[in-house]
């Protein structure tokens, strides 16, 4: 009897093949920049960068624009598809830089934040403290500019490259927007709105970012322009893009340092109001839901606090209220997947990544 091929097996197996060109491409793009670099400053800190960028990661967002671009029939592209793919994960970096350091992270894909690498780096030479988080903001500039340039050089017809250009936009506003509404509640000293705040954060700053904006570039490279695959796109991506975040709050509490690459006490410890967070409140009764919220909105926690917090999620059952909705979610995208107007072979591979997205 033949074997069948599971859609997580099929993704797995796309991450596989594309990943390392989606890397090369990178490497490539920061090696001739180091080459051309017109001060030994710059050339080693584009060195940086590329390290940064190319650490061991899922490569989401780049894998499903060239599962869309490709799945739409996208395939003589696949210069131009690689390129913009690679683009995406640059972009990402850059977002992840910024994110470090709103939330002082150390960790980062297993590595140090790059923050932390920049000071190690630079800090002897200065008497400011700040100088490794000074640079590495600047230094997502320069990858946010890198990603322009990319783009501006791959060779794209004029109106494609427009519309590219006004999805990068785009998907930096919201994402923007989405960190600021983050920033402001995170370490609050009042929670308010916690389902509103949550689901607005994550759809903003996940759901929009990591799955719709990809699929609809890799359909524009594609070469196709119907509002309505473009609407069905918008139905499948933004469940799944916020069961990804929901699953990404699990794991930031209750998940594994190792496994996860980042600490698993980050969110606790700046109070982010997330939909697991949302939850607890729910379902606290009142004495329990005071002292949840005193503790959860303390400005300084220590160790027995976080342990605290944790416990009082554990015991509410928001973990599984949050299981539960993510299920739902997953469902929904489940069922939006079947009517895309996608070629079989890459609709089992997308369908892999909501399979990955759906384990816990």
């Amino acid at each position: 009897m033949k074997k069948t091929t599971s859609p997580v097996d099929r993704f797995k197996a796309f991450s596989r093949e594309y990943i390392p060109l989606i890397d090369s491409s990178m490497r490539d793009f920061f090696q001739t920049k180091m080459k051309s670099a017109e001060h030994p400053v710059i050339s080693e800190m584009y060195g940086l960068l590329e390290e940064f960028c190319v650490r061991e990661g899922k490569r989401i967002r780049p894998l499903v624009l060239l599962i869309s671009c490709f799945g739409y029939g996208g395939g003589r592209k696949h210069r131009e598809a690689i390129l913009i793919a690679s683009v995406l994960e640059i972009f990402h970096s850059f977002l992840l830089v910024q994110d470090d350091i709103i939330d002082r992270a150390e960790l980062r894909r297993g590595g140090k934040a790059l923050h932390l690498i920049c000071g190690d780096r630079y800090g002897s030479r200065s008497h400011n403290r700040h100088i490794g988080s000074d640079i590495a903001l600047i230094l997502g500039d320069v990858l946010f500019a890198d990603a322009l340039e990319i783009v501006c050089e791959s060779g794209m017809a004029p109106r494609l490259k427009e519309k590219v250009m006004k999805i990068l936009a785009g998907t930096l506003e919201v994402t923007a927007w989405g960190q600021i509404l983050d920033i402001l509640h995170s370490n609050s000293k009042k929670i308010e709105s916690p389902r509103e705040t949550a689901v607005w954060i994550a759809m903003m700053k996940t759901a929009h970012y990591t799955v719709y904006y990809p699929l609809l570039m890799g359909y524009l490279l594609a070469g196709k322009n119907s509002e309505r695959e473009m609407n069905a796109i918008r139905e499948f991506s933004l469940p799944l893009g916020l069961a990804f975040q929901i699953r990404d709050d699990l794991l930031g509490v209750f998940g594994i340092e190792d496994d996860t690459g980042k600490s698993s006490d980050s969110d606790i410890l700046e109070g982010k109001v997330t939909i697991l967070v949302d939850a607890t409140i729910e379902k606290l009764e009142r004495r329990d839901r005071e002292r949840f919220m005193a503790l959860f909105t303390r400005r300084k926690k220590n160790a027995r606090d976080v342990r605290r917090i944790r416990m009082m999620m554990a015991a509410s059952g928001s973990r599984e209220a949050a299981v539960e909705r993510h299920g739902e979610l997953i469902e929904r995208s489940r069922e939006m997947l079947a009517g895309l107007v996608m070629a079989d072979r890459y609709r089992k591979v997308l369908g892999g990544l909501v399979e990955l997205i759906e384990k816990i």
